[in-house]
């Protein structure tokens, strides 16, 4: 029988490439992280509709997706509900601005919810700090995944800037190939701003729009 570490190993390993690939990582930083990582995380599931981090509670943890979809967004005051991002399987699920905020004991703005059921590793980010204030976990780790987050909000802001919905439909499709079959309708017009109505009215033309240039 595997122990945790091998388990956890195993289990990631599948998205080496696209994570050195995402986050520029080089061969020794990767495998360094990922030996300081395999200390830390805990296993999880949700199930569909299960929330992973809840809006106005402190954020103090990070998912690394295994299998599955979560959804990060807010309620307005009144009352909407607006998608800002999704994580799918090996990429990480969680509001970064909102774990930086628990830093000072603030809430979260955000929330991060399975649109699927969602097998994850957690990591305690107060624990992850101390490996990076002990230097035993690289701080080009921590660069690394602040700036591809930085990318990632500079695109979902671009996005937003779109006049017309079909761009934004054409900017959502190429951020999240193939994720268009696997959440909801619902889901999709709130991150595009959009009625679910309309947004199968676009989904039935599927016209060529313009791509995500940001």
């Amino acid at each position: 029988m595997k122990n945790k570490k091998e388990a956890f190993l195993d289990d990631v390993g599948r998205f080496r490439d696209v994570m050195m690939k995402r986050y520029l990582f080089s061969e020794g930083t990767y495998h360094h992280m990922l030996d300081n990582l395999s200390a830390l995380a805990q296993p999880v599931t949700f199930r569909k509709g299960e929330f992973l981090q809840r809006q106005a509670v402190p954020a103090h943890s990070a998912y690394w997706i295994m299998s599955g979809v979560a959804r990060t967004g807010f309620i307005t005051e009144s009352g909407a509900d607006v998608t800002l991002r999704f994580a799918a399987e090996g990429e990480m699920a969680g509001a970064h601005e909102d774990v930086l905020a628990a830093k000072s004991g603030l809430p979260a703005k955000s929330f991060v919810v399975a649109e699927q059921p969602i097998d994850a590793y957690e990591f305690h980010c107060p624990a992850l700090g101390r490996l990076l204030a002990e230097g035993r976990l690289s701080f080009e780790v921590s660069v690394r995944f602040l700036e591809y987050n930085l990318k990632k909000q500079a695109r979902r802001t671009c996005m937003v800037g779109f006049a017309s919905a079909r761009e934004r439909l054409a900017a959502f499709r190429e951020e999240y190939p193939g994720l268009e079959n696997r959440v909801t309708q619902k889901c999709i017009a709130s991150y595009l701003g959009v009625t679910p109505q309309y947004l199968s009215q676009l989904s039935r033309r599927r016209e060529p729009g313009n791509s995500l240039q940001c």
